[in-house]
């Protein structure tokens, strides 16, 4: 059972990462003396450790945590630690091509790993030189970009064969090999991509200054520059050295938007040397030189792209991806990571520059690797967490082998929760497959700013103050007096719960009126960078109603409270928050003065639909009205759609940003249009619907918040609905038309019954 509509918008993939390198063995933000740290004593023994990375990006937090790994063995003093130590790693992402990517990188390590064999220290620094500039940078030298041509292609041929070197640790799901493999036959030959495209693509501003730095970005550049010198065991150079400077190196890239090879390297860039060698004292035709020399034998990073930019759509000019990251973070990062771990300056870097930073952490990933091979297994899945994983542990991705966990020592998930309904759907969904007392941590990076600490995270998502998560959901969020900007972590408890440990059967129900009403009818979100999306709709709710069992509460408790739903005879004094977003905590107690009956005849289309695929595996009972449609009466529909403009819409001053941008906030309007009744007016008048105002008393109307899928480039629309529904609204010929559920809002011109299309 679906959660989200399959959006094309969330086709486009994220390319670098944002937030610091961090060990999954260290604590909370990262802090290796944090209380929840893995690296302490009480775990020095333990040998079997397992990770889920959901939305696992570039990948960084996985190679941070096999590095903390291969440290804690030697620490040991074990001579073959992996003779007793099992690691295994999940990497969940819904893009193919970020898996593929990372991918590419171990397949780039194990032949650093073969160089190193060799004894070949000119083969080493190329390989590295391409990691570096794989791994931070939109451009690269054309011998860069061969080196991947070349592995991509020895992938393509040997994962399908099975005689691919890494599948000795790296497990290729059947259901993801596919999607990853033709990301790796895009990038094995060369993409009809010119640097000077990309550069115009990506101007200086926007490629320093990204989201939620704003003007501070130079001043920001040079604190990751001193950070790179500070943690970099760099050599005496001069002060006008970009590789024993970093803050001329950052000068240089902001002038001609390249990071720096290495030294060896430069003289295989003749203007480019030249240009670096007199920085301070260039000539206007210097720089001239150094731009034609980098457009002619420089080429766009080809990890950068993937279908959906090789085919542009939805915005993508030419083809050309947006990367908006800026590559002094992860390199700063990576030294501030690396000053812990390093023992020695490996033999392809010296000095302190970007490509010194990059070198010494990947070779203690390489080192990590060499040591941990014969004990680590890589898992790659291709899928969106939150309902990847359950599938994943249900067999419905395929066969998986009998030794891969079903529970995890630890979770991260980046901030996928932004996106996803925050910890709502996390402890749903994901806490019950952590190990006892283990974490699944996240981050905060669409909205931080909106919410005043982790409390208000909490109550946004949940309507439920930190005190009460164990009582109703199971788990415990930790540290819910913090800042929105630090880790948040929800912790596993032991499931099913007593029932002296839960909520009563009044809070229960009064919580979940709570939940339901929200759902329906959405908060009002503001601009970024302070846009809250809340995508949750009626299928997650149901999975809601579903782990209540998991928790603990007796299943009748849960069949009365959908059976008043689903015949239309709930009373409550709960509301929905029709505010502006976050929802915050001091809404707890904001009540009607007296009960009453909300009216949801207007969604029961849809809990039909859900109820007729679901009733024979629900652990509650719950009986159904005579007019409840059979799963063989359930339908698949198709329309195809004109959206609206909403650029030209009189709120567009009002709007701004909240028009674009990622977000699940689609839902279904069917109606019997009137004079009076359209769908304009129909969805700027859901709460009015839901109080059954006099005006919708006998309006024909039903809301659906789930579909197949919405693709709004394409002009298509799918959805499940019952062959009497059909039936019924052909021939009192109503419409269909798509809304946003947040700004209540038409996206779509109505589309007549007669005109859908029967798929199934």
């Amino acid at each position: 059972m679906p959660l989200w509509l399959n959006d094309a918008i969330l086709t486009y993939f994220a390319q670098i990462g944002h937030d610091p390198v961090q060990s999954m063995m260290n604590g909370l933000n990262g802090l290796a003396d944090d209380p929840y740290s893995l690296d302490a004593p009480q775990y020095r023994h333990q040998d079997r450790w397992t990770f889920l990375f959901g939305g696992s990006g570039d990948a960084r937090h996985v190679f941070a945590t096999m590095i903390h790994l291969r440290d804690m063995a030697n620490e040991v003093g074990l001579v073959e630690p992996t003779d007793r130590l099992s690691v295994h790693m999940t990497l969940i992402d819904i893009h193919p091509a970020t898996l593929a990517r990372v991918i590419v990188i171990f397949a780039l390590i194990q032949q650093i790993l073969v160089a190193r064999y060799k004894y070949d220290k000119s083969q080493i620094v190329e390989l590295h030189t391409t990691l570096f500039f794989l791994y931070t940078s939109m451009l690269m030298p054309d011998y860069c970009r061969r080196i991947i041509i070349n592995t991509c292609k020895g992938l393509v041929e040997d994962i399908p064969k099975g005689t691919c070197s890494l599948l000795r640790c790296l497990y290729l799901n059947e259901k993801s090999t596919p999607a990853i493999l033709d990301i790796l036959q895009l990038w094995a030959a060369p993409l009809q991509k010119t640097t000077k495209l990309m550069l115009q693509r990506n101007p200086v501003q926007e490629s320093l200054l990204h989201q939620g730095i704003g003007a501070q970005g130079p001043n920001l550049n040079n604190l990751l520059a001193e950070s790179m010198r500070k943690n970099l065991p760099a050599r005496r150079g001069s002060l006008t050295d970009p590789y024993t400077n970093p803050n001329v190196e950052l000068k240089i890239f902001e002038r001609i938007r390249i990071l720096l090879p290495p030294k060896s390297h430069l003289s295989r860039h003749p203007a480019l040397a030249n240009f670096v060698e007199s920085y301070y004292v260039a000539t206007e035709a210097q720089y001239k030189a150094v731009k034609s020399e980098v457009e002619q034998t420089w080429v766009p990073n080809p990890t950068m792209f993937d279908r959906t930019s090789q085919n542009p759509r939805n915005g993508i000019q030419d083809g050309y991806p947006h990367v908006p990251s800026n590559p002094f973070e992860t390199l700063a990062s990576f030294a501030d990571f690396t000053k812990e771990f390093a023992r020695d300056e490996p033999t392809s870097s010296s000095g302190c520059s970007g490509f010194v930073a990059s070198s010494r952490f990947f070779e203690l990933v390489a080192d990590a690797v060499w040591e941990l091979q014969n004990t680590l297994a890589m898992e790659v899945i291709v899928g969106d967490v939150i309902m990847g994983l359950p599938k994943l542990l249900s067999g419905d991705l395929g066969e998986r082998p009998k030794e891969f966990p079903r529970t995890y020592s630890r979770m991260f998930l980046s901030n996928i929760p932004d996106y996803t309904h925050g910890p709502l759907n996390t402890a749903v969904h994901l806490v019950p497959h952590l190990e006892p007392k283990a974490l699944a941590m996240s981050n905060c990076l669409l909205n931080a700013g909106a919410f005043p600490t982790i409390a208000n995270v909490c109550y946004n998502y949940t309507l439920l103050l930190p005190q009460d998560l164990p009582r109703f959901l199971g788990c415990t969020i930790l540290n819910p007096t913090r800042l929105a900007f630090d880790d948040i972590a929800l912790q596993h408890l032991h499931l099913p719960r007593r029932l002296d440990q839960l909520a009563s059967k009044k809070e229960l129900h009064t919580w979940l009126a709570h939940l339901l009403l929200c759902i329906v009818c959405n908060a009002t979100p503001v601009h970024p960078p302070m846009r809250i999306d809340l995508p949750a709709n009626l299928y997650s709710y149901l999975h809601v109603l579903v782990h209540l069992h998991r928790v603990g509460f007796p299943s009748h408790w849960i069949g009365d409270f959908l059976q008043s739903v689903i015949f239309d005879s709930l009373v409550t004094d709960v509301q929905p928050y029709l505010g502006r977003t976050p929802i915050l905590k001091s809404q707890a107690g904001n009540r009607k003065a007296q009960i009453r009956k909300v009216y949801l005849e207007a969604w029961q289309a849809e809990f039909q639909v859900m109820l007729a695929s679901t009733i024979h595996a629900l652990p509650f009972a719950v009986a159904l009205p005579s007019n409840y449609p059979a799963f063989s009466d359930i339908r698949t529909f198709k329309a195809t759609i004109k959206p609206i403009d909403l650029k030209r819409h009189p709120m567009i001053y009002q709007w701004k940003g909240l028009i674009s941008g990622i977000t699940k906030t689609v839902g279904l309007l069917f109606f019997k249009p009137t004079k009076s009744v359209n769908a304009d007016m129909l969805a700027s008048r859901i709460p009015a619907i839901l109080e059954g105002d006099s005006e919708f008393r006998e309006a024909k109307v039903q809301i659906m918040l789930g579909q197949e899928s919405v693709d709004f480039i394409e002009g298509e629309i799918t959805w499940k609905l019952s062959q009497s529904w059909y039936e019924k609204m052909k021939l009192e010929k109503w419409c269909l038309a798509a809304y946003r559920t947040d700004l209540t809002v038409t996206v779509t011109e109505p589309v007549k019954a007669s005109q859908w299309v029967q798929l199934s």
